[in-house]
């Protein structure tokens, strides 16, 4: 009886293990996919979209801002990645201390050319957390080595010069046009993408 026991268990076992292997499997993070991040940067690469020069971009910034983004990043997976903490962030591991913002000159905002679109990605991101006294702050990361995708756009369109009644406008001429690509980190220094020319 022991023994018909011992064999019932031990099948049961050959049966239960795989199982268990199959889910711990299911629950280990693979590079790229977000669940996982390293403590040093895996590589730089410098990302560009590519504009035609038969056709012009631009952007149309509220006031107090000085850019506009152009570029965005995610996993494989459709996970955005946080590029920016914003201005005086609170960074958790900084003692946890509000940071006082210096005095700047706020832009009036308004149309802005578009001439080029690149940036350069260390594969660091920030992830939003709490410290201290409930403070919202951020932690930096970096990816671990494996392969992302970049999402970059720009909008056609032309500025109308400033008056001495309103700032420079950006007149849209049609949709924002974008273009994604897939690349590897580390993997080659320059990765890039274009719009299309104008058709006649």
């Amino acid at each position: 009886m022991a023994r018909a026991l011992l064999r019932c268990a031990g099948v049961r076992f050959a049966i239960l293990a795989p199982t268990v292997l199959m889910l711990a499997a299911c629950n280990i993070g693979s590079l790229g996919d977000g669940q996982t991040y390293g403590d040093k940067s895996p590589g730089t690469v410098t990302l560009r979209l590519n504009l035609p020069a038969d056709r012009s971009f631009c952007d149309q910034l509220q006031a107090c801002a000085f850019s506009a983004d152009h570029i965005s990043i995610t996993t494989v997976a459709g996970v955005p990645l946080q590029l920016s903490a914003g201005l005086c962030p609170i960074i958790c591991s900084n003692q946890c201390q509000p940071v006082p913002c210096p005095a700047l000159a706020c832009p009036i905002g308004g149309g802005q050319a578009v001439t080029a679109v690149a940036m350069d990605w260390d594969g660091s991101y920030y992830e939003g957390s709490t410290c201290g006294q409930s403070y919202s702050c951020y932690n930096r990361r970096f990816v671990l080595p494996g392969r992302y995708v970049a999402h970059m756009c720009a909008t056609p369109g032309t500025v109308t010069p400033m008056t001495d009644f309103a700032p420079p406008t950006c007149s849209a001429t049609g949709a924002q046009e974008c273009a994604d690509v897939t690349f590897d980190l580390p993997g080659p220094p320059t990765v890039e993408a274009s719009l299309p020319s104008a058709t006649f």
